[in-house]
């Protein structure tokens, strides 16, 4: 997504209650229904890879598939680039129905476990999960 998108995305998130902001560094992939944004997702470079941020589909949205149609094809977009992610506990079978396993710490950059264990230093509850080099999408 171009910038321009940015405001928009950031909007739906809010409309949507998430507190989470694009910055200028990341990719944003959207879901579109009737020219309205549906889902969206924010990918922050890190380690040669992505951290996915921010999956958020609209709240009369959800439970019909669209934040996997969503993750699927931010998946094929991104591979073969290791993708990770700190989702609640509550997603873990979102996650891993799209391809990703929980992991620890020292299995991955630690550009990426360094926030990780500061997030679980402070007491949040946040899963580390990686997709598989296997898993990638060709």
């Amino acid at each position: 997504m171009t910038p321009t998108v940015f405001p928009l995305v950031n909007r739906f998130f809010k409309e949507n209650g998430h507190k989470g902001k694009v910055r200028p560094d990341e990719r944003v992939f959207i879901l579109r229904h009737d020219n309205t944004i549906v889902a969206a997702l924010r990918a922050t470079p890190k380690a040669n890879g992505y951290l996915l941020r921010s999956v958020w589909v609209h709240r009369e949205m959800r439970s019909k598939g669209l934040g996997s149609r969503l993750m699927n094809s931010v998946l094929e977009s991104l591979s073969p680039a290791p993708c990770w992610c700190y989702p609640y506990p509550h997603l873990s079978a979102f996650y891993e129905k799209v391809g990703f396993n929980i992991t620890e710490p020292a299995r991955v950059p630690s550009e990426i476990a360094a926030p990780y264990l500061a997030y679980r230093d402070r007491g949040e509850s946040f899963l580390l999960m990686a997709l598989p080099e296997k898993t990638q999408r060709p």
